[in-house]
């Protein structure tokens, strides 16, 4: 199948196309899908309940329907239709995504891909196979089991897929590389229609591109990861702290003095957040070390010498450590539904003045704006040795040599305070951006920590383009896959949004 080149045949045959309402896609859906597919309308009683809900709440997409694929036929018939009919769509894995720019989609069709959940692990080989919906919470357990680990994010309800097309970042990246560096192939339906398998064999050019800007170019239905073998027999030391925000400076200190020198088996957190009952603004830090406790002890001894008012130091399986660490705030955080205006920016340094001046600014958020006391600032340094030790031009992700990563989470409940939060992320994200170190003019951004302002010489850099863009050409000539951070028709090098 490859609808691209038979469109106007194929108009000739149905005749002019018309706008479709949900009842009628459904009736299409219905008779046309595999007899195990299953296919919702919002008006339904159950649709929130049997389709894949979204975590975000703010600028978020509408749809007529919801369709719940279980073939990759299945999928290819979805996308021919949407494409015949003018309407656009949205694959859906674990439905996370930051980014604005998914609220293009309005009155669109979902692609739920929450059918293909299967988890399977070949211990022998060191691969795992996930379907297009699997979450980071269903492949820790199963790994662990096998005697094998993997370099998870920090949030479990984050779907797999989604984290790695973008890079994928989180506390073993020191030891694994990102997620990305991990992917040995994928099954998907390409905006051309066509099923294909991709790897380092199998259309290679697309291979490049879909590491570190997968999303547009297909829905990817299965991959294939390598996994490892326990490191420490499977165990970490997970070191949770609290400060008050008078003790900021040298918590941001200790964690700049590991610029260069991160051990590749420590990973740190820190976070500026609000709570009536320590006082109001205070900082939360966890720290991953995958070693003997006492070698991750003497590591954080000036964080236990500053005073922390709170602290939890112990050592967990690495299984847990989405769901453990930070004082267990995973749970709260992969609460779906609500608002959230996120923003985020590379950092090549960890300049403490600019530490500084993120927490004088939230704790005047926080003091003026009860509303988005439910938010944080954090800052994530992940060691990055192996992660760079991969050829910058052999995959299209750009930031390899990013020290840490800006992230603020404005979250709120009201959907009438969205542009005061908005205006919080972009004075916040303006604070960092003169000392961040990026060598362009252009916001250097994680993609998937995108707000959606930041443009594709942000997201993907000038250097990756050219290349990109060709394949965008190729296996997406129609712009299907063309509303989460997308790559654009053209653009300028001159471009400079800040």
């Amino acid at each position: 199948m490859n609808f691209s080149f038979s469109i106007f045949g194929l108009l000739c045959v149905l005749g002019p196309v018309f706008a479709q309402t949900g009842p009628e896609v459904a009736l299409y859906f219905r008779k046309h899908l595999s007899s195990a597919s299953a296919v919702y309308l919002p008006s339904e009683a159950n649709y929130s309940v049997d389709t894949t809900q979204r975590w975000n709440a703010f600028r978020a997409p509408t749809y007529i329907i919801s369709v719940k694929p279980t073939t990759d036929s299945d999928v290819q018939k979805i996308i021919e239709y949407a494409f015949l009919h003018n309407i656009s769509f949205l694959g859906t894995g674990g439905g996370h995504a930051y980014s604005v720019t998914v609220g293009t989609v309005q009155n669109g069709i979902e692609i739920d891909l929450g059918n293909f959940n299967n988890v399977s692990i070949d211990k022998d080989a060191n691969t795992m196979t996930v379907g297009g919906a699997v979450h980071f919470a269903n492949i820790t357990g199963p790994l662990y089991d096998a005697g094998k680990e993997f370099q998870v994010g920090s949030c479990s309800c984050v779907g797999i897929l989604g984290a790695t097309l973008g890079g994928g970042v989180g506390p073993y990246g020191g030891l694994h590389g990102l997620q990305l560096d991990a992917l040995q192939s994928v099954r998907m339906v390409t905006g051309t229609g066509a099923l294909i398998e991709v790897s380092s064999t199998s259309h290679p050019d697309l291979w490049w591109g879909l590491r570190g800007a997968g999303f547009n170019f297909g829905i990817v239905t299965s991959a294939t990861y390598q996994v490892y073998n326990f490191t420490n027999n499977g165990q970490a030391m997970s070191a949770d702290f609290r400060f008050y925000a008078a003790q900021n400076a040298s918590l941001y200190e200790f964690a700049r003095s590991f610029t260069g020198r991160m051990p590749d088996t420590f990973s740190i957190d820190i976070a500026i957040a609000y709570n009536e009952s320590f006082g109001g603004t205070y900082l939360f830090a966890n720290f991953i070390y995958v070693g003997a406790l006492r070698e991750g002890i003497a590591l954080i001894q000036p964080l236990i010498d500053l005073g922390p008012f709170d602290q939890n130091i112990t050592m967990i399986p690495w299984k847990d450590i989405e769901t453990s660490s930070k004082f267990g705030v995973d749970a709260v955080a992969c609460i779906k539904g609500n608002f959230h205006s996120v923003w985020g920016l590379n950092l090549y340094q960890v300049d403490v003045p600019t530490m500084i001046a993120a927490v004088n600014y939230m704790d005047s958020v926080y003091a003026q704006n009860a509303d988005f006391r439910f938010g944080f600032l954090a800052i994530d340094m992940y060691a990055s040795r192996v992660t760079e030790s991969i050829p910058d031009d052999s995959t299209a992700y750009p930031y390899r040599n990013a020290v840490a990563r800006f992230l603020l989470d404005v979250g709120f409940s009201n959907s009438s305070r969205a542009a005061a939060a908005s205006q919080v992320g972009h004075t916040a994200r303006s604070i960092f951006i003169p000392t961040s170190g990026a060598n362009t003019s252009n916001i250097e951004v994680y993609v998937n920590y995108g707000h959606g302002d930041e443009g594709q010489l942000g997201w993907y850099t000038e250097r990756k383009l050219p290349r990109l863009n060709r394949l965008k050409n190729k296996y997406d000539p129609n712009r299907l896959f063309s509303h989460y951070n997308a790559l654009e028709a053209t653009y300028s090098s001159s471009n400079d949004r800040r």
